[in-house]
């Protein structure tokens, strides 16, 4: 009605909830020969209870639309027809698939790049033309096109080719920016003032080519790295990589000065395989001014040189390299130092992520984690071989705050062993869609322990897991991505160092 004053109206929505159903029963026809309709009727999934829910019948013929598609049906016909018997409460879904032809992939088309090459796009993709038309395979392509990172968006639309069996698939993207300049402003009471600067170019003159600066200065630290990679190296599936770098770090009276390069291949297999092969070649100087541990790196005043071949394998089937919501990850990377240098040892790191989307895509659960040791070959491990644990891997913790520590400075002096992980759970539930604004509740734990320089170490051997909880907000923003963090350490040793509060903002270019 109109409101007094007549400065407008007031709109009344009246909704009827009507009666629930429980779904009874599920048939499926199809006018396509030779198709598994057992199997088909078992991809809607109603809940123990049976409830009928509009979302999980799009959902499942949703899945049915992509299971014939990888049968090499591009177009075909998936209609529902729902039933409602009031009396008893049920209702029936009949499903009815209509006729189709397999099709063949006549054309691809690139649509929208005005600055990435068609050829950096197209090697990205599973299907070529002429092949059979394969949805598993052009969701593959999809995922890879993605995961370049170069676009805002990445979408495919199928159309009718010159005959009933032909189809043409536009990959139609909408670019994005790819230099990123990042820049950290923080303090702390163990590093005071720091600032971080990175600069980073991830698809140079649309080539796929990427250039990255980075530096890290604060009063205990200074690190420098410039690095370049070229992907499909020889014009194979090899992405070559390499970087020079040097590293300043102090922590109390130990100060630790390194410079090296380290180059290497990695390429893709079946199944979502990856390998990768590093080597790195760098030399670096641990000083220790004055310590109640006579040796807590096993390196003072040392030069060390240290020439090491790493090898990575792994599984990745995240639908997103940069923001999974679904999918699992699973790496093994093992380093062996000893190959002439000075430096000696065995380092082999294992880590996995679980994500997993639910209630329809409104919430997301997630895991990761990781373990790792390091074993000297015919000599101990010294403080620069070690892990370190804190930060970003424990929030909660400072950076380097969990695990053994020398008695008279505080110095964080590392661990032979390492295990750390996170149960988080994301949504934007009860947020502004229009903000791309998530929130997030997680708990971080871990542990880092063992030394080969026990004397004068406090927790040298302690191995007890450290937990914290916390919540956090995520802001994609047109300045780029930024994350607030806030978690409390609810189980900790007392020689631990602790930080509540987490910031980070990246602005692009």
């Amino acid at each position: 009605g109109l409101l007094p004053g007549r400065t407008g109206f007031a709109v009344n929505f009246i909704l009827e909830e009507g009666q629930r159903y429980r779904v009874e029963n599920i048939d499926v026809s199809s006018e396509i020969e030779n198709i598994d309709i057992e199997a088909l009727q078992q991809t809607f999934d109603f809940g123990d209870e049976g409830w009928y829910d509009v979302r999980a019948l799009e959902q499942g013929l949703l899945d049915i639309t992509n299971t014939l598609g990888s049968f090499g049906y591009a177009f075909v016909s998936v209609e529902p027809e729902v039933v409602t018997n009031p009396e008893t409460g049920f209702l029936d879904i009949a499903v009815r698939i209509g006729k189709a032809r397999k099709n063949f992939v006549e054309r691809i088309e690139i649509v929208n790049n005005v600055r990435t090459l068609d050829s950096v796009i197209r090697r990205e993709l599973e299907l070529v033309e002429g092949d059979a038309f394969n949805q598993i395979k052009l969701d593959k392509s999809i995922r890879n096109v993605r995961n370049l990172g170069f676009f805002s968006d990445v979408s495919v639309r199928n159309l009718a080719g010159s005959s009933e069996d032909q189809t043409i698939t536009q990959v139609i993207v909408e670019e994005q920016s790819t230099g990123e300049l990042s820049l950290g402003i923080g303090y702390s009471s163990l590093e005071s003032a720091s600032v971080a600067l990175g600069i980073d170019e991830r698809n140079f003159l649309g080539t796929g080519r990427a250039f990255s600066f980075s530096a890290d200065v604060s009063n205990k630290r200074a690190n420098v790295r410039v690095g370049l990679a070229e992907p499909y190296l020889f014009g194979r599936n090899l992405t070559g990589r390499a970087s020079v770098f040097n590293d300043r770090v102090k922590r109390s009276t130990v100060s630790t000065n390194s410079t090296g390069v380290d180059f290497g291949v990695s390429f893709s297999a079946a199944d979502d395989i990856y390998h990768r092969v590093d080597y790195e070649l760098s030399q670096s100087k641990t000083t220790e001014k004055s310590t109640k541990a006579t040796s807590i790196t096993g390196e003072n005043g040392k030069t060390i040189l240290k020439s090491a071949a790493r090898y990575t394998v792994g599984q990745d089937k995240l639908d997103s390299r940069f923001d999974p919501t679904e999918g699992t990850l699973l790496e093994l990377r093992q380093e062996l130092a000893g190959i002439g240098g000075d430096a000696q040892f065995y380092k082999v790191t294992l880590r996995g992520a679980y994500y997993r989307p639910f209630n329809f895509n409104t919430f997301f659960l997630g895991t990761r984690g990781r373990i790792g040791t390091v074993s000297g070959l015919g000599e101990d491990v010294t403080q620069s071989q070690r892990f370190f644990l804190g930060g970003r891997d424990v929030r909660g913790f400072d950076l380097s705050g969990i695990g053994p520590r020398d008695t008279g400075s505080n110095t964080a002096v590392g661990g032979n062993s390492v295990m750390s992980g996170t149960v988080e759970l994301v949504s934007s539930i009860g947020l502004s869609q229009d903000l791309n604004m998530r929130w997030t509740i997680f708990s971080d734990f871990g542990s880092v322990w063992g030394t080969d320089f026990p004397n004068g170490v406090t927790g040298a051997d302690d191995s007890s897991i450290r937990t914290s909880l916390g919540v956090g907000l995520l802001w994609d923003t047109v300045v780029g991505p930024l994350s607030f963090y806030w978690a409390n350490p609810v189980s900790k040793e007392s020689h631990d160092q602790t930080k509540t509060f987490q910031f980070s903002i990246g602005t692009r270019l």
